[in-house]
């Protein structure tokens, strides 16, 4: 049994699709099939049920998946610590990270450390705050970056950052000449917020109804650069962290306005890995670097 063929498991397990597979590594669906059928041989097993709809892990796949994920972590921690030994600054790290902090502190830290650390890569994904730390409990993920963390115990929280959502709107929004804003406020202009199931939407939502307020956006999206260009365009208000439209606050384009104090919108940003588990050199530096950024936002 080769690793490159609990690689390709793990992908597929996730994907639950040949061609979409074979299509993201240039190679033909049999190639994948190949790999998996090596893998059921070496099992005495059936990994997927696969039918005319496409292809689901039977109860024998999804048990494996858990270890292969658990496997191929350990084999980077080892290959990480080797480099460790041998003095070389090199290695990958994989971060999941939800859309806020990504945009406002990810891309600029692994931009900075890229310079410091050539060796060093990359590989970052955006998820909702649940998906980041199920990345980070399988193994998927060495380091997770989120905001409205969940409760769990094979999660550590490594740091946290108080942050503050204000209305970021464009100047000659009807609000921006406001010193502070209230909900009742916000709920009479066209607002964009994020989907009813994410963690900043709940939050407002509640604080909404503890003020007898209704919020009814005209828009809804999880991508934070889709919020900032319809405000870009004077359509609409969003309520985001600064750190997300810096740049765009900074040259004027956007205008960050506070809540009204009985009105603050605060929570945390989080810095996450698996309990117990040995970050690598690359992910020491990462979330090094990360809390630097943290510091000083």
């Amino acid at each position: 049994m080769r690793l490159k063929a609990l690689e390709v498991f793990v992908e597929l397990g996730e994907a639950e699709s040949f061609r979409q597979l074979a299509r993201a590594h240039g190679v033909k669906a049999s190639a994948i099939s190949r790999q998996i059928e090596a893998l059921e041989y070496h099992f005495r097993t059936e990994l997927f049920d696969r039918n005319a709809e496409g292809i689901t892990l039977t109860e024998s796949g999804r048990l494996l998946l858990g270890y292969a994920r658990t496997i191929l972590a350990n084999v980077r921690e080892a290959r990480a610590a080797t480099d460790e030994l041998r003095g070389l600054e090199r290695g990958n790290v994989t971060i999941y990270a939800a859309g806020a902090p990504a945009a406002g502190i990810l891309a600029r830290v692994v931009a900075d450390l890229h310079i410091q650390y050539p060796g060093l890569l990359f590989h970052i994904e955006t998820a909702s705050a649940s998906n980041v730390f199920d990345a980070v409990e399988s193994g998927k993920a060495d380091l997770g970056l989120t905001m409205f963390s969940p409760e769990t115990s094979k999660v550590e929280i490594r740091l946290s950052s108080y942050v503050e959502h204000k209305i970021i709107v464009a100047p000659g929004h009807p609000l921006a000449g406001e010193e502070r804003v209230s909900l009742r406020q916000l709920a009479s202009v066209p607002l964009v917020l994020a989907g009813a199931s994410h963690g900043s939407r709940m939050r407002l939502n509640q604080m909404a109804r503890e003020a007898h307020v209704l919020l009814e956006p005209v828009f809804e999206s999880s991508s934070v650069e889709v919020h900032k260009e319809l405000a870009l365009r004077k359509v609409a208000a969003l309520v985001l962290p600064v750190m997300c439209c810096q740049r765009e606050i900074e040259t004027g384009q956007l205008i960050a306005l506070p809540f009204e104090e009985r009105d603050a919108m605060i929570t945390t940003v989080d810095l996450c890995c698996a309990r117990g588990r040995r970050l690598s050199f690359a992910a020491r530096k990462l979330s090094a670097a990360i809390g630097h950024a943290l510091e000083g936002a």
